[in-house]
């Protein structure tokens, strides 16, 4: 393998499936990121990225398009207009249909084991997989970032200027998630009927028709 990942645009399955997995994954580890404390910071990692469950749900929004237009409409209504274009541009790029990746909800929401990407970002020295304890007691995953994980991403966008997408997506889902917990964002995710009705162990459904009528709603809105 070359230090880059081999990521393809078209529909991946087996090995392609997991190099996507592990490359969407990065973009968000990487977008949603923070400075890590000074007596943390080492050459190979100078930023954390917190909570497996945070990234979880930011990973949702990546996957469902359609959920994610529906939250960018939701801060269009807050006051953020030119968000509008970007609701207009994954419709008319079809991203609910062509870049739909399926998740199943379980008992506490969507869920994908993450281990095999981090095993390919960490084998690479991109990721390095943190257990912090909390004052609660309770455990949680974090990951450390560094430049070689910035580095990657700068390249891979240069060499195949297609994959800039994760990159703009990754940073609408982490504009939509903003500083919060991803106990509050998994609490985001149930707020959506269609989300909260599905059954375990079942595939979440699209929402793109009633979220298409939301839109066109707030087009004719703000020329009005």
């Amino acid at each position: 393998m070359s230090a880059t990942l081999e990521v393809s645009e078209a529909p991946a399955t087996g090995i392609g499936a997991v190099y996507r997995d592990a490359f969407r994954l990065l973009c968000i580890l990487v977008r949603g990121s923070v400075p890590l404390p000074e007596e943390e910071v080492s050459a190979e990692f100078d930023r954390v990225f917190e909570g497996e469950k945070r990234a979880l749900a930011i990973d949702f929004w990546v996957r469902y398009p359609d959920y994610l237009a529906d939250k960018l409409l939701d801060l269009h209504e807050e006051g953020e207009p030119s968000l509008l274009d970007e609701v207009r541009r994954i419709f008319d790029e079809d991203e609910p249909s062509v870049r739909l990746v399926k998740m199943v909800r379980w008992r506490h929401g969507a869920y994908e084991d993450l281990q095999t990407s981090l095993a390919v970002l960490s084998y690479r020295g991109l990721v390095r997989p943190m257990r912090k304890a909390l004052p609660s007691g309770r455990p949680r995953y974090d990951y450390h970032i560094g430049p070689a994980a910035e580095a990657l991403l700068t390249e891979s966008f240069t060499n195949q200027p297609a994959l800039t997408w994760y990159d703009r997506q990754t940073a609408l889902a982490t504009r939509v998630a903003k500083s919060k917990a991803g106990s509050v964002l998994k609490n985001e995710h149930y707020e959506v009927p269609e989300y909260a009705s599905t059954p375990y162990g079942s595939v979440i459904p699209s929402i793109r028709e009633r979220v298409m009528r939301r839109y066109r709603k707030a087009v004719a809105e703000n020329v009005g």
